[in-house]
């Protein structure tokens, strides 16, 4: 009987060392980055900003069209984590203008961001909708 719960303790052990992962925590500041068809992203993660409001920035910067300040309430996005979505209208965000760039602040859509982490955006805006993958830049 000793036998077989040490067995089964020993084989627990190892199915759990094998099934997990090794993540890299990010304790400075990193870029995700993705490409579209109308639009280029980038999530900035910076972890001081993180811990002290919940918060980070995203820029998205269209390819071939300039925007106007009115325009930026016609732009929905989803912005997906592993732990959540953030849906909204930029235009009700914090957000910055500077000729095809726009930046604007999200909430937390991870507990913990890792460099092995990937988020998804989807921007819409008029006639133009696009999905994007971020991944670490390197």
């Amino acid at each position: 009987m000793k036998l077989r719960v040490l067995f089964g303790i020993l084989l627990i052990g190892i199915l759990t060392a094998c099934s997990s992962t090794t993540q890299t925590v990010i304790s400075d500041e990193v870029i995700f980055y993705g490409e579209g068809k109308y639009w280029n992203v980038s999530y900035i993660y910076n972890s001081g900003l993180f811990e002290e409001k919940k918060i980070n920035w995203v820029e998205i910067e269209t390819e071939d069209f300039e925007l106007s300040q009115e325009e930026i309430d016609n732009i929905y996005i989803e912005f997906e984590g592993r732990d959540g979505l953030i849906t909204g209208n930029i235009g009700d965000m914090e957000s910055e203008i500077e000729g095809n760039s726009i930046s604007f602040l999200v909430g937390t859509v991870n507990f913990e961001t890792y460099e092995e982490d990937e988020y998804k955006i989807t921007i819409n805006f008029k006639d133009k909708h696009d999905v994007i993958k971020l991944q670490i830049k390197r």
